[in-house]
């Protein structure tokens, strides 16, 4: 009797503690919820490798660098900012919350002033099934993952501190690869929000990214970066080491959904929820 009380004893403390965990744990099946998006942006990306003056080729290269920003409008001289949104989580110890009702505080325009894009892997341009046989050094492949750090016009006067200071978004992203069923040069996207706006949120969604040069011309969002096909088809053909991308224009959804091929894409979106 005195053994099987002690057993009843655990197993009551378990189930009380299981109930407490439970309580506190989210939903195995919480409902994916919309919380924030960017879209309309263009930046300007530069690809650089180990080898001097050496971008992104057909062969797969370890240590590929990507570095951004937004572009400009080489007529009004503006950066191409799109529009963003999010959420602030309520009760965070800088950020005013809504006075009124309480709940998190909803951004729902947000203006770019700045884009930091910043991406290390190891990666090759290679597409379509010749030009990836001929891809000697595919094994090294690994994705394409960092930083993107967005710098906002609108502002908030800190709790803390009483300083008027910009809101910013930080959030991890990796390249999961080519969606093709949108387009040769559609990618998909994943990560999670780290700091600011969006904060421990998922990042999901594509864009679209297209090899350029500096022409002068408007075709590229009027950007004077053009679409260098050249660099596209040594991507695509079936000989080694013929390609060397150095520098991309990079896009996704409301304005700037379309990517210079034609291709269509959604921008980045943020949620919560599974």
């Amino acid at each position: 009797m005195k053994i099987k009380s002690k057993l009843l004893a655990g197993t009551s403390t378990l189930v009380i503690a299981g109930s407490m965990m439970a309580a506190a744990a989210p939903s195995a099946h919480a409902v994916v919820t919309n919380v924030g998006a960017c879209t309309g942006q263009v930046t300007l990306d530069k690809l650089t490798s180990p080898v001097k003056g050496q971008g992104l080729g057909d062969q797969t290269t370890r240590g590929i660098k990507v570095a951004g920003a937004l572009a400009k409008d080489q007529t009004s001289k503006q950066v191409i900012a799109g529009t963003c949104s999010g959420i602030y989580r309520a009760g965070d110890a800088h950020v005013p919350t809504p006075a009124v009702g309480g709940g998190n505080k909803v951004l729902s325009t947000l203006t770019p002033i700045s884009e930091a894009i910043s991406l290390l892997g190891n990666s090759g341009c290679a597409n379509g099934a010749g030009a990836m046989a001929a891809d000697a050094t595919a094994a090294d492949a690994y994705p394409l993952n960092g930083k993107i750090t967005l710098t906002f016009s609108q502002t908030y006067v800190d709790l803390v501190t009483s300083a008027t200071k910009k809101y910013t978004e930080q959030t991890d992203i990796a390249v999961l690869g080519f969606n093709t069923g949108l387009g040769p040069d559609v990618i998909d996207v994943g990560g999670i929000g780290l700091t600011g706006v969006n904060a421990g949120t998922n990042l999901s969604g594509n864009i679209w990214e297209d090899p350029v040069s500096k022409t002068g011309g408007a075709t590229g969002y009027n950007t004077g970066y053009e679409v260098d096909i050249a660099s596209a088809a040594g991507c695509a053909d079936n000989t080694p080491n013929n390609a060397n991308i150095t520098l991309v224009l990079s896009g996704g959804g409301g304005t700037s959904a379309n990517s210079l091929l034609g291709s269509s894409t959604t921008g980045l979106k943020w949620t919560t929820g599974e």
